[in-house]
């Protein structure tokens, strides 16, 4: 099973866990990027779906309180020390090879400019490597092994590949992002010209600025990660695609729709492996 990146988008995973759980049907291995690959991480650590489902809702309630708390440091947008205090409580100093479940998470390496296959060693470093979202939080890195290791969804976002070639011969990928570029447009622009007066200068100047470069951050890596996920999974094709359906749901940093967002995950498990899970059981 392939656990895409999507920030608050995967809460969707939850719901294709707890569809599992109630078919009895639990996956050989689990590979997961960014916020799929901390929902598949825990859960091949043997955590239950209610009690990764009660984790992430109380995370939900408060994001602002660990997961997204304000930082005020010059590389990163939210507090990552609070971010890993959460991944340490959830993990430990579990290794990847003593995981019930063969799990491995993929991460982007900044000096090398390769993607990284990370299916050993710590679990946690894993965790916080792959869900290292460039500006969000701060690149993490490792001086003996030279590495910078960020976000895996900057080169991967559904990273079925590394399913096949760590052993997987049947891959469920659960895909949370949107598909971009959505079409394109033929226009002839005018000239821009910009407003110059007190009100547009006063508006400029005290404009809430972390709210602007979020946004325009977060807009773009959505639809970078948009056009690499068609790219991914046209190239790398699983057996079983899952795409909740999300669309209430405006930026991966959308924390208002928890319930929602795990009903859907769960309801495209239901529609997409109902015959499947019978098929694979035999």
């Amino acid at each position: 099973m392939v656990l895409g990146g999507g920030g608050s988008r995967g809460f969707a995973h939850i719901g294709v866990i707890k569809y599992l759980t109630e078919v009895d049907f639990k996956p050989d291995i689990i590979v997961g990027c960014s916020m799929g690959a901390i929902i598949g991480g825990v859960y091949a650590a043997g955590y239950s779906a209610k009690l990764i489902e009660d984790v992430a809702r109380e995370i939900a309630l408060d994001p602002s309180k660990e997961f997204l708390s304000p930082s005020f440091s010059l590389t990163e947008l939210y507090d990552s020390v609070k971010f890993e205090k959460l991944l340490r409580r959830l993990v430990g100093k579990i290794k990847i090879e003593e995981l019930p479940i063969k799990f491995a998470a993929n991460a982007y390496d900044i000096i090398s400019q390769k993607e990284v296959i990370l299916d050993r060693g710590s679990l946690f470093s894993a965790l916080r490597a792959s869900a290292s979202l460039p500006g969000v939080y701060e690149s993490i890195h490792f001086p003996k092994e030279n590495l910078t290791l960020m976000d895996g969804g900057v080169v991967n976002p559904v990273p079925v590949n590394i399913a096949r070639r760590i052993g997987a011969n049947f891959v469920i990928a659960v895909n949370v992002l949107e598909r971009f570029p959505k079409g394109n447009i033929n226009i002839g622009l005018p000239y821009f010209h910009r407003k110059r007066g007190i009100l547009q200068f006063i508006g400029r100047t005290f404009a809430f600025k972390r709210e602007n470069v979020l946004h325009g951050l977060i807009s773009w890596f959505m639809a970078s990660q948009g056009a690499l996920v068609n790219y991914s999974l046209e190239t790398y094709k699983p057996e079983v695609l899952i795409e909740p359906e999300l669309k209430g749901i405006s930026t991966i940093l959308d924390f208002t729709k928890f319930d929602e967002v795990v009903r859907a995950g769960y309801m495209a498990a239901k529609e997409s492996l109902k015959d499947v899970i019978i098929s694979l059981k035999k």
